[in-house]
């Protein structure tokens, strides 16, 4: 049972939009280059997931929720990142509820715990959770590999662009988590995408204020008990951008140097 869980929120994390109108006035490149332009910026994140699936033993019905809050600061440049996150999860009658400051410097993240620093590994979920400035790249890349028709709105810009669970994947660059995650697996995990979808907002120069990504799927995993797995799950998450190139201060607190790993909190 744990085992089944575990993988299942394995792909419930990565998951932490058909064309609008027609394109006037803010072509595509003009987007891109505005992206690579972007230094710093604000931002604030908040998602919702849900999934239901039936336990293979006892055949009966598991329900998950989770939510949570991400308000932080970037510098690309830097490679610096500080901000706080806040989730709570829901499941089995347990309710689960961390509220946790964590900071950037390049590849390595940090999460404060109970007053400690600890660093944060590469195949962990929260690794690329607490990396806000991912959400430019994952733009950048569906612009990249997605035809999308640009929508004049009475303020500034927006496109909408239907996407796969793993087009999504891709998009946000966890191919590599996702195939170290499920690839020592006896049997393998298939995802069949119901709806998928994301919707950006631009101002007038191509600078995202708002993006929007909504996925529903079902995720059948074999091979890791008698009977196939499925479960159903759906994402929601919305993220406001604001203060774009505007100076932003963000200091690495000298207790960074004694993080111990994050794995150390579960013992």
């Amino acid at each position: 049972m744990k085992r089944v869980t575990a993988l299942l929120l394995v792909g419930l994390i990565v998951l932490a939009s058909g064309c609008i109108g027609e394109n006037v006035g803010l072509t595509k490149d003009k987007v891109l280059k505005a992206l690579n332009d972007i230094e710093t910026a604000r931002y604030d994140q908040n998602f919702s997931i849900a999934m239901h699936f039936k336990e293979p033993v006892t055949n009966r019905t598991i329900n998950m929720t989770m939510s949570g809050h991400v308000l932080g600061m970037f510098n690309r440049t830097s490679g610096l990142e500080v901000g706080n996150m806040t989730m709570s999860m829901h499941t089995m009658g347990m309710n689960i509820t961390f509220n946790w400051p964590y900071l950037v410097n390049g590849t390595f993240v940090y999460f404060k715990v109970d007053g400690k620093w600890y660093n944060v590994s590469s195949n962990n979920d929260l690794y690329t959770q607490a990396r806000g400035a991912l959400n430019v790249d994952y733009i950048e890349n569906l612009l990249k590999r997605k035809n999308v028709t640009i929508k004049k709105l009475a303020d500034g810009y927006a496109f909408r662009v239907n996407v796969t669970f793993w087009e999504f994947v891709n998009a946000t660059n966890q191919t590599g988590y996702l195939n170290e995650a499920w690839g020592n697996l006896p049997g393998n995990v298939t995802v069949d995408t119901k709806s998928g979808w994301i919707e950006v907002h631009l101002q007038d120069d191509g600078t995202p204020v708002f993006i929007e990504t909504y996925m529903d799927v079902v995720m059948r995993i074999t091979g890791i008990s008698e009977k196939p797995v499925e479960a159903r799950m759906t994402v929601h998450q919305e993220v406001k951008l604001s203060d774009v190139n505007k100076p932003v201060l963000i200091q690495i607190p000298a207790e960074i140097k004694n993080a111990g790993d994050f794995d150390e909190i579960f013992w």
